[in-house]
């Protein structure tokens, strides 16, 4: 069995110079063991958390300072320097052209390979913006992801995303959290709709945000399995997050317990990761 790992959906959160109005404002969301995700951590207090062994992580875009992101990634460099990491940062993906253009030259950064835009719920719609599509465009141009979260169910959008990645093959989208699988069959449609497109990859994680039971969840990896295969998906953690319900370590053993061989568990819990982040 191989040990190593690399995680490609972590946050690390440093209260004091970030601002993170989502978690410390005066409405934070309401889950369980909010103190416990909240405590500041190190890469170096994380390695030794799990018994596989922690060979990088991409850190995902966490609200250190949407007005100037930048600020994140050069706290991430220092606050990361002892392990190999990339870096997911924020850009307005509904942002007009010149604005969006001017926020991509100011994240000029070594760690950066690529930009999230959270579009769950409602939200999703911006995704239809005439402009979203030129800015995709862009992110392609740059040789950056992008990582998409929105629900799968919302098929309207699931199209549209789908016909943004027939337009423009070179651009790498990633799903975030398995597509926050809700109302299955409508997410079944939408694995089967973005699975048909070679660009597109997709990461199990975030289960911890949605009400499914333990059989649910297999069901969910199972269908991703048949319709993205073995080199389009990625394990996640979603830490601190997943912390809501289960230990760090605990959850890879979940992730692991999933595989039917070793070359499976290698492709999810490493080499993907590898080849999508190069971290």
């Amino acid at each position: 069995m191989s040990t190593k790992i690399i995680d490609p959906h972590v946050h690390f959160f440093n209260l004091l110079d970030g601002q993170y109005t989502w978690l410390q404002g005066k409405n934070p969301p309401a889950w369980p063991n909010l103190d416990k995700i909240k405590q500041p951590i190190s890469a170096e207090q994380l390695v030794k958390s799990t018994d596989f062994e922690l060979a990088g992580i991409v850190h995902i875009e966490a609200g250190f300072d949407n007005s100037a992101p930048i600020n994140e990634l050069n706290w991430l460099s220092k606050h990361l320097s002892e392990v190999p990491f990339k870096a997911i940062s924020f850009n307005q993906i509904d942002a007009l052209a010149e604005q969006f253009s001017d926020a991509l030259d100011a994240l000029a950064h070594s760690s950066l390979c690529g930009i999230r835009d959270i579009t769950e719920g409602d939200d999703a719609i911006r995704l239809k913006s005439p402009r979203c599509i030129h800015n995709l465009e862009l992110l392609a141009t740059n040789k950056l992801h992008f990582e998409a979260q929105f629900e799968l169910h919302n098929v309207s959008v699931a199209n549209h995303i789908a016909h943004c990645a027939k337009q423009l093959p070179h651009l790498q989208i990633i799903l975030n959290h398995a597509g926050l699988p809700d109302d299955l069959t409508s997410w079944q449609q939408g694995v089967e709709l973005l699975a048909q497109h070679k660009n597109i990859a997709i990461k199990f994680s975030g289960f911890e945000l949605l009400s499914l039971t333990q059989a649910q969840q297999e069901a969910c990896f199972k269908w991703l399995l048949q319709h993205f295969g073995e080199q389009r998906i990625m394990f996640a953690s979603n830490f601190p997050v997943c912390q809501i319900n289960t230990h760090y370590n605990a959850l890879w053993h979940q992730h692991y317990a999933l595989c039917k061989s070793h070359s499976l568990w290698h492709k999810l819990s490493y080499a993907n990761a590898m080849h999508y982040y190069q971290v």
